[in-house]
């Protein structure tokens, strides 16, 4: 049923039915407004109070590998190798659940309340404000929703246009129509906050843990050979992708030509060396990499032996569930280092850190 014709049924003068709709559509401007701020406000508070997210993606993936590290567990860490994007939404989404729906602590609820009140004080000060303007000037209903709607400015979004429909109505009194929409929006935000105790975030259209991976995600593209992450700040960046360490390749299954051996070697110090890699049935010269395709000539590998503790004592540490997984062993050219097996796991994020 379009505005027009409500109006029309329950008749042209109805100050109540002009206070109903108006209200009605400021109810839900409200609760968007309210919403918005509130997952803004609580990935602020975030990246404020929890350290994991007051700095660049690098520091948010020590903690994850941190929390790894801690459960040690060879399936989640397949979660974090394979799918880095999913890993990471689905660690900050849990993150933010703690912080946001604690049973005893509840603070969503808490802003949201907060944020209502603050949208509740503009609307009764642009409705108080507007009426006085317009009494002044002897105004009509279409300049009181004029001066009305100026006064919400960019805080909350009501568009004049939208209200066209009611603006025609031959409504005098406007001190009465003031009291009329007071009434009906003071029901109205007494139903926005019977809705808002119930503490979930179903209702936002933009969702706190959504805001803080948008700002912390980075480039997510992986090597195509250990998975490494791309170190880029920026999602969708030009150049090529690059990461500051590579992985040992045995981290996604690539072996030794002619051999179940799995490859120990990270990427930037096999292309400086003469080795060979087969892929798909065809032999490159690991110093050729971009000569694979598409996804391989994309990445800018450099040379370099650096690699990080971390990764040697995951595969030293699950050896054999690697083993299982990509049908190979840990022998010949891919036998596990000495020093990879006396790493500490309490030290080796330290390590990772410097």
């Amino acid at each position: 049923m379009s505005i027009c014709f409500k109006i029309a049924c329950q008749g042209a003068t109805s100050i109540t039915t002009f206070a109903d709709i108006l209200c009605n559509t400021l109810k839900s401007a409200i609760r968007y407004a309210v919403c918005d701020k509130t997952a803004l406000d609580i990935a602020n508070k975030m990246k404020t109070d929890y350290p994991a997210f007051n700095g660049n993606r690098q520091k948010l993936d020590l903690f994850m590998l941190s929390g790894l590290l801690e459960k040690e567990d060879f399936e989640t860490y397949q979660q974090y190798i394979y799918n880095p994007e999913y890993y990471m939404q689905d660690f900050i989404r849990r993150t933010v659940d703690s912080y946001c729906l604690d049973k005893k602590n509840p603070k969503l609820k808490q802003i949201l309340n907060l944020n209502l009140e603050a949208f509740q004080d503009l609307v009764f000060s642009a409705l108080h404000e507007s009426t006085k303007v317009v009494k002044d000037k002897h105004g009509n209903v279409a300049s009181w929703l004029d001066e009305f709607c100026t006064r919400l400015g960019d805080d909350l979004y009501l568009p004049r246009s939208d209200l066209k429909s009611i603006e025609h109505q031959e409504i005098k009194d406007i001190q009465f129509l003031k009291e009329a929409v007071s009434d009906s929006l003071s029901r109205a935000l007494g139903q926005l906050k019977q809705t808002f105790s119930e503490i979930n975030m179903e209702q936002f259209v933009s969702k706190p843990h959504e805001i803080l991976f948008e700002q912390l995600c980075g480039c997510l593209k992986q090597c195509p050979f250990c998975k490494a992450v791309c170190t880029n700040t920026i999602p969708r960046h030009d150049g090529n992708h690059s990461t500051d360490f590579h992985r040992p390749q045995a981290l996604s299954g690539i072996k030794w030509e002619g051999t179940n051996h799995l490859v120990t070697d990270i990427c930037s110090s096999l292309v400086a060396s003469d080795y060979v890699i087969v892929l798909d049935g065809k032999k490159f010269e690991c110093k050729n990499y971009r000569e694979l395709g598409h996804e391989y000539k994309n990445w800018d590998i450099k040379r370099d032996t650096s690699q990080l503790p971390y990764w040697q004592w995951f595969v030293s540490h699950f050896r054999s569930n690697l083993e299982k997984t990509y049908d190979g062993k840990f022998e010949g050219k891919g036998a596990i280092p000495e020093d990879w097996k006396n790493l500490e796991k309490n030290k080796i994020l330290l390590k990772t850190q410097n």
